[in-house]
């Protein structure tokens, strides 16, 4: 069947961003430069790619404003298996430390260095990267992968994560070929190379520590070699290559480009606030907005459309009130441009605002708004990359699917958030701070693919006490951790509570009042070096909380107690410093079950006696827990 018009036209497949002609140049030269190699994409009803003309090679600096920054290393061409022969090119993102702008505290200045632990350390040193591509295909199809450095590889020396994708790989030449068959779901995987794998290490045994590279002497934390004192606490790429394929998407992902439509201009956006029509539609190339501007909506526009290929510097705030707000296509939003946390209160500066630090998508919510987000990728978020403000956030839900998230090399950068009634599904999120956040009740989490770095657990409960009941998270691959302490307080592991936002020193900051129940995390896998199971600093009553089929790879080395779960004992003060309560209203009073849990693909229990903090296991739970959990 063919694509109707409407269909091909939002999907950018009639307007040329790049030169059809047979034949590609794939090769790829270092320096600030920009690559207009003729280029062959596909742009039919089978399979769609695209490309930019004004990519730039530059992977240490920042990027001109009509440019896009591409791979330095890989180049990339898809093929359907219906016409295997014929390859199409696939632009190739890429995403570095600080954007290349430094660790600047005032957008556009580059000498206000800025004294704030942005929690990047080495990575811009040694020639950390992240590249990235986005194709749409109705079909099983072949992506080649040719690198600009390494030379031939063996098949047996490349990793696809998840591992549990199990796709065919092959070898043409130096080229790499995968098979990627076709899913309704997409497909969202990062392709590793032995030769390109980077250690991180700590400088020491213990905890609170830091990594060291033997890398570059000039540059921080070198040490000339490394010793058996200096755990390895995570492997990852240095030069990480994320493949996205998306299926077609259905209508209700695509706007009428035809009617009630604001088409912006390429290049330069002042303003938007004038806008009088309901969709704001990005073509294909290239805008920006600055490092110290954002684009606030007018009231109008409900639905944000990127299309393939656009590719937008800057964030978005909605001012509708409307109760069905979208943001859809295929196309990037990225943060480049904004220093950490940078404040739009205070000239976008690096300092610090729950509030008014800059979030990438950001609105104020009526009664009953649903957020439908679908396709689209964020690069390089400063900060949080989305929060929605408003009287009644209870009534507020969002639907998430397809959605991405590359080159959150910032500490305090997290994952969307799930207001009541969310169903989120099929997601990547490359993320610093806490990644899935479980705060609502009625929340459906599923198929997530998780890379995270140093900080806050994968998924997060706590902060405040609240009454959250009918959360289930289900399906998450977490593909790398690089934790390098553990922190009880706020704990670094599969799902944790972190301690009270308002008083982090106290144990007795809960409301024994509020409760937590039917709370389920099922069929987890962990690769890699891999952080606890659970830490828990209780804020609210425990009923009914379910980790069930969860198998990590090995635990992080105990030296960091990165690999210790965590049950500490709570109280609440306003209360009579009564005990926060686990099981009361749970069958047999057990409410913490933990089953099926697997290290290193040996099973944990009771039965196997290997559950405690010095064995397998590493559970070190307080003892007033006692016969109110189980592991089995």
């Amino acid at each position: 069947m063919r694509m109707a018009e409407s269909l091909r036209k939002a999907l950018g497949l009639v307007a040329v961003l790049s030169t059809q002609v047979l034949g590609s140049n794939m090769n790829m030269h270092r320096g600030a430069e920009n690559n207009n190699n003729n280029n062959n994409t596909a742009d039919s009803d089978v399979l769609k790619t695209w490309w930019h003309p004004t990519g730039e090679i530059n992977p240490t600096g920042r990027v001109q404003n009509e440019n896009v920054r591409q791979s330095h290393i890989y180049g990339i061409q898809v093929a359907a298996t219906s016409d295997p022969e014929h390859f199409f090119d696939s632009f190739v993102y890429e995403s570095i430390p600080r954007n290349g702008n430094g660790k600047i505290c005032k957008p556009d200045d580059p000498e206000s260095f800025c004294d704030v632990d942005d929690q990047i350390s080495i990575e811009a040193d040694i020639g950390v990267d992240m590249a990235w591509t986005q194709y749409l295909a109705n079909e099983d199809t072949v992506v080649r992968i040719t690198r600009s450095e390494g030379g031939p590889v063996d098949a047996g020396d490349v990793v696809i994560r998840p591992t549990s994708l199990e796709f065919d790989i092959a070898i043409d030449g130096d080229d790499l070929l995968i098979t990627v068959p076709f899913h309704e779901n997409g497909h969202r995987f990062s392709v590793e190379f032995k030769d390109n794998l980077w250690g991180y290490r700590n400088a020491g045994p213990g905890l609170h520590s830091h990594y060291v590279q033997n890398k570059v002497p000039d540059a921080d934390n070198y040490v000339p070699e490394y010793n058996d004192s200096m755990p390895i606490v995570g492997v990852e790429p240095l030069n990480a290559l994320l493949i996205f394929m998306s299926p077609f998407p259905e209508d209700k992902y695509v706007p009428d480009l035809e009617n009630d439509t604001y088409r912006v201009p390429q290049g330069l956006i002042t303003s938007l606030k004038n806008v009088t029509e309901s969709t704001l539609y990005f073509p294909p190339g290239v805008y920006w907005l600055t490092g110290s501007n954002h684009a606030i909506l007018s009231p109008s526009i409900t639905w944000v459309y990127l299309a393939p290929g656009a590719y937008v510097k800057g964030a978005i705030q909605y001012e509708s009130h409307a109760l069905d707000l979208r943001a859809t296509g295929f196309g990037v939003l990225s943060g480049e441009q904004y220093v950490y946390q940078a404040n739009t209160a205070q000239n976008y500066e690096n300092i610090k605002s729950d509030n008014t630090s800059l979030k990438m998508w950001r609105g104020e919510s009526a009664v009953g708004t649903r957020w439908t987000i679908h396709g689209i990728t964020t690069n390089a978020p400063p900060f949080n990359s989305m929060d929605f403000y408003g009287d009644d956030l209870t009534s507020f839900s969002v639907d998430a699917s397809d959605y991405k998230q590359v080159g959150a090399f910032f500490g305090q950068t997290d994952g969307i958030q799930m207001y009541p009634g969310s169903h989120v599904r099929d997601v990547f999120y490359h993320v610093g701070d806490d990644g899935i956040k479980t705060y609502y009740s009625n929340v459906l989490c599923e198929r997530m693919t998780v890379w995270k770095t140093n900080n806050a657990p994968i998924v997060q409960f706590g902060w405040y006490a609240r009454d959250t009941s009918n959360v289930t998270v289900d399906g998450i691959q977490v593909i790398h951790t690089r934790y390098n302490t553990q922190e009880v307080f706020w704990p670094r592991g599969i799902v944790g509570s972190a301690v009270s936002y308002l008083d982090q020193e106290s144990t007795s900051t809960a409301d024994v009042t509020k409760h937590l129940s039917d709370y389920r995390i099922t069929n987890a896998r962990c690769e890699g070096i891999c952080p606890n199971l659970v830490g828990i600093n209780p804020l609210c009553n425990i009923d009914t909380f379910l980790l069930s089929n969860i198998s990590m790879e090995e635990l992080a080395p105990r030296t960091t107690q990165v690999g210790q779960s965590t049950f500490r004992v709570f109280t609440d003060a306003v209360h009579g410093n009564q005990t926060v309560a686990l099981g009361d209203n749970s069958p047999d009073n057990l409410g913490l079950i933990i089953e099926d849990f697997y290290v290193g693909g040996e099973k944990v229990s009771f039965e196997n006696d290997n559950w405690q903090s010095d064995k397998l296991g590493q559970i070190n739970f307080d003892p007033h827990w006692e016969g109110r959990w189980t592991v089995r």
